[in-house]
């Protein structure tokens, strides 16, 4: 029997702190070589694309992956788990708040390791469905003393702060310039920008920066001058980058940045990588991949299992 488990349930099984914690054990799993997966794979068809995310977790046991699909402007998300022993399937987990909080958790666990112990202020970029749980995993992993928001629409900025200020304990600010909250000790991306949003040059000493909203050749969100001040560079995965991160392209083409300048996520936990001044600026650019979907995904699964929730299909 499959255990099917929809959205709904996985906002009640699972929260903020249970994907940090998820995102940071499978990070130390891949720092270790216990888990294994694949670059996203696109099939592009008439009308839209089919999108794949494999991922085998050996410590838990588990194995799976995460296909959407995305037509006309919508999404729709699918996480596959199986039994790591024998390949039996075990669960079909609905995914669009299962990836809204694996990926608020990884640029939490990047903040924890990169960003100075004395940060004090928060920038947020984008106000969209992203950006709420890049806001609440980053407040999860430091404290802040206050936050700034910027949306190209000033009023949905607004919006959203009024929204969010309900469940979380810092002050948060809508403003109408992008360098109010690019001058901030940590700063956030979590747009859909097709042109980079974060001006490089206004970036403080010190700064680290979680880009979060871009995962194709052609979206960027920052800048070649923000990329150039960087110290440290951390992807989520180099093989997945050299495929889809626009945000490093400019400089790669270039020969001003190349991929054995960057670290990925998994060097996070393995002691290669850490700030070593506290002038340096440090990015961790975010792309996805399935090592995260899988890691919360079986959490959401044995918590399914424990609680009685999900309905159990007949295959």
């Amino acid at each position: 029997m499959i255990l099917y488990i929809n959205e709904e349930e996985v906002s009640r099984l699972v929260n903020v702190g249970d994907a940090i914690a998820a995102v940071e054990r499978v990070g130390r799993s891949m720092a270790g070589g216990d888990t294994i997966f694949l670059p996203r794979a696109r099939l592009r068809m008439k009308n839209g694309f089919l999108h794949l995310m494999p991922a085998s977790d050996e410590k838990e046991g588990i194995f799976g992956y995460k296909a959407y699909t995305s037509f006309k402007g919508e999404a729709r998300f699918l996480v596959h788990l199986f039994d790591g022993n024998t390949g039996d399937p075990l669960a079909i987990i609905e995914g669009d708040k299962l990836g809204q909080l694996r990926t608020g958790a990884a640029s939490a666990a990047a903040t924890r390791v990169l960003a100075r112990q004395k940060s004090a202020t928060l920038g947020l970029i984008g106000s969209g469905y992203q950006a709420e749980t890049q806001l609440t995993a980053v407040l999860a992993a430091r404290s802040f003393k206050s936050v700034k928001v910027f949306s190209r629409n000033y009023d949905h900025a607004k919006s959203f702060c009024e929204k969010m200020q309900k469940s979380c304990g810092t002050a948060l600010e809508a403003v109408r310039n992008v360098i109010d909250a690019a001058i901030c000790d940590v700063v956030t991306t979590a747009t859909s920008a097709m042109s980079p949003v974060l001006p490089g040059e206004v970036l403080k000493a010190g700064c680290h920066v979680n880009a979060a909203g871009g995962n194709t050749l052609l979206k960027r969100e920052l800048d070649e001058i923000a990329v150039s001040r960087a110290d440290i560079i951390v992807i989520d995965s180099r093989e997945q980058g050299e495929k889809e991160c626009g945000d490093f392209l400019p400089l790669l083409e270039k020969g001003k940045l190349h991929w054995s300048d960057i670290y990925e996520f998994r060097d996070l936990f393995n002691g290669a990588v850490a700030r070593r001044t506290e002038d340096e600026i440090t990015i961790f650019k975010s792309q996805g991949i399935g090592p995260w979907d899988v890691a919360l995904a079986s959490v959401v699964y044995r918590r399914g299992l424990e609680q009685k929730m999900g309905v159990k299909l007949p295959i």
